[in-house]
């Protein structure tokens, strides 16, 4: 996966006549060391904020910043009462970003499946909130096929 430069993003912001989403990330994501860019998901509910910011980026973005979704999720660095809100944020974003084709290295769909395999393994730690969230066990086994499916074309 090609690293992302300063260039990258000010050549997005520009192809996306400067949406304000993208802006807002560049500030988060970008020059940002893996601990930097791992304490803004870690800051209370911020968690639904880098969501949002994953889920707008474009693809090229999206692609080389994901990982840090999944590794927040397994760090487990996170309120227990957040921890439903976690998974259904994760399997949301997933879910639409399958949809969207925006993934383009099956290393960070490994990374979403292995994440996937965490939930369940901790299903009752993630799983206690159905009236608000629902079951996630549907929603998982739904996502795994959806991976174990998707097309990778290397870009």
């Amino acid at each position: 996966m090609k690293k992302i430069t300063e260039a990258d993003w000010d050549r997005l912001i520009k192809e996306l006549r400067y949406d304000e989403d993208v802006v807002y990330a560049k500030k988060i994501f970008w020059n940002k060391s893996d601990k930097e860019i791992m304490d803004t998901f870690e800051s209370g509910f911020a968690f639904t904020e880098r969501s949002d910011e994953l889920r707008y980026m474009p693809d090229e973005l999206f692609n080389y910043y994901y990982h840090y979704f999944p590794e927040f999720v397994i760090r487990g660095n996170y309120d227990r009462l957040d921890t439903p809100g976690v998974a259904d944020c994760f399997m949301t974003l997933l879910k639409e970003k399958l949809a969207d084709h925006s993934f383009h290295y099956e290393e960070i769909l490994v990374l979403a499946n292995n994440t996937l395999d965490f939930i369940l393994d901790n299903i009752d730690k993630f799983n206690y909130s159905q009236k608000v969230y629902g079951d996630f066990l549907p929603r998982i086994k739904a996502l795994k096929h959806g991976i174990q499916h998707y097309p990778i074309a290397r870009h």
